[in-house]
């Protein structure tokens, strides 16, 4: 007895069952590398991250790697055990950032208020709101001061420097989201895919069944 030769269609069918499921194994794959870094890489770039500065004065922050920073004002602070309260309205001061080896000047800009830019700590003892905006180009350590346009030394302020959270947040939390999208894309890619073979298939059984009943019309009508 002979084998029954098994249909090639057979083999389309199947791939056409296993790429959305292949589709659906790789954006499962995508999510989970970027999931498990997600909490610790947003508690990187939290508050407690953000070095105060008492101005007018001067201090020395280093910047471990290029990208966009930002320097807070924050109008509810304790600095060195001192409690500084003052307006919510950042205050007109002069700021400056120098890279510590070069002198080169790093361009700050400044930010209309927005109460949407605000934070508070958990324990209440810190609220800031976004202040300036600054893009470092090359990691290091530079020197930012402050001070009073008429050169007053009081009142003393507390300013915050570092990370720009909320630019930070979504350049972190996008990841996850752009995964997940990747992964919708190449699902809906692959069911097309898919879809497109079962009928490729279709269309071409059905013709080869047109040419056998042909055949057998053709044959039917010579005897």
């Amino acid at each position: 007895m002979f084998k029954q030769k098994q249909s090639p269609t057979r083999w389309y069918y199947l791939a056409a069952f296993l790429l959305p499921i292949f589709a659906c194994i790789g954006t499962m794959f995508f999510v989970k590398q970027t999931l498990p870094n997600l909490p610790g890489a947003l508690d990187a770039v939290g508050i407690q991250n953000l070095t105060p500065v008492l101005v007018p004065g001067s201090k020395d922050i280093n910047f471990p790697k290029a990208g966009a920073y930002a320097v807070y004002y924050e109008y509810h602070s304790i600095f060195n055990g001192v409690i500084y309260s003052k307006n919510q309205y950042p205050p007109d001061l002069i700021c400056q950032l120098n890279a510590k080896t070069t002198g080169e000047s790093i361009e700050l800009t400044r930010n209309y208020y927005i109460e949407g830019n605000v934070y508070t700590t958990q324990n209440g003892e810190r609220s800031g709101v976004h202040f300036l905006s600054i893009t470092i180009e090359k990691p290091g350590l530079y020197t930012f001061a402050c001070q009073y346009p008429n050169g007053n030394t009081q009142p003393k302020i507390v300013l915050a420097v570092g990370p720009n959270i909320v630019w930070e947040f979504l350049n972190i939390a996008v990841r996850p989201i752009a995964s997940v999208f990747s992964g919708m894309l190449m699902f809906i890619c692959a069911c097309g895919v898919s879809i497109l073979i079962v009928a490729f298939v279709a269309v071409k059984r059905h013709r080869s069944k047109m040419t056998v009943d042909s055949k057998s019309v053709s044959k039917v009508e010579d005897q």
